[in-house]
């Protein structure tokens, strides 16, 4: 991390830092949690803190393609159009780096946490 984040952090009384650090490289942070605690910093963690958004895109993803090839199994072939929408748009993430459904699932009120 940098000197001036440590100088930063002496100052604050409190620092929010991202686990992946992309976020916390604009607020001169960088490495995220593991540099934050490879550099002995205190670290709290929230216990009512949401699971991470890649995660809950991952959830919401397989569960949707799961529940387009069952209704397309059992109800009617056009619900197998859905599993295809949901690949398309994780192929489209995956090559352009947004991800419609990570905004999405943001702005959700359970991923509003307040300290």
């Amino acid at each position: 991390m940098r000197r001036r984040a440590h100088r930063r952090q002496r100052q604050c009384a409190l620092v929010l830092v991202c686990h992946s650090g992309r976020r916390s490289a604009q607020a001169d942070l960088e490495g995220g949690i593991p540099s934050w605690q490879q550099a002995g910093l205190p670290l709290r963690r929230l216990n009512n803190a949401p699971l991470p958004l890649m995660r809950q895109v991952q959830i919401a993803a397989g569960s949707l393609v799961l529940l387009g090839l069952g209704l397309g199994s059992w109800v009617a072939p056009a619900w197998i159009l859905l599993s295809w929408f949901v690949g398309a748009g994780l192929v489209f993430a995956g090559i352009s780096g947004f991800c419609g459904m990570a905004r999405l699932l943001a702005l959700m009120p359970w991923n509003r946490v307040s300290i």
